[in-house]
């Protein structure tokens, strides 16, 4: 669909920072459910799943971490109009 050519205003690699966050956190708050609040085979089953989902989301989280870094990096090492530039078509305070 090709979104982040379409919406250049958003910050793409932290929106998918943000969400792999969030994600990580919603499994990992359903799983301790899961396992603590009930104790049938069918919810155990469920927590071990969302455990093993949180582990992904998190690896992930820990990869793109990586990615944002690097960019911001780039940022600070390019000259100073570049970076100022990046910057606010990064966070959304205009097209310049």
């Amino acid at each position: 669909m090709q979104l982040n050519d379409k919406w250049q205003g958003l910050c793409w690699p932290m929106m998918d920072f943000l969400r792999c966050v969030t994600a990580a956190l919603i499994y990992f708050a359903i799983s301790i459910t899961a396992v603590a609040k009930y104790s049938d085979g069918a919810s155990k089953a469920a927590g071990v799943f969302g455990f093993f989902a949180t582990i992904v989301f998190a690896i992930d989280f820990y990869l793109i971490f990586n990615d944002v870094a690097k960019f911001l990096k780039q940022g600070d090492s390019a000259d100073e109009t570049t970076a100022h530039k990046t910057e606010a078509r990064c966070w959304g305070h205009g097209d310049s």
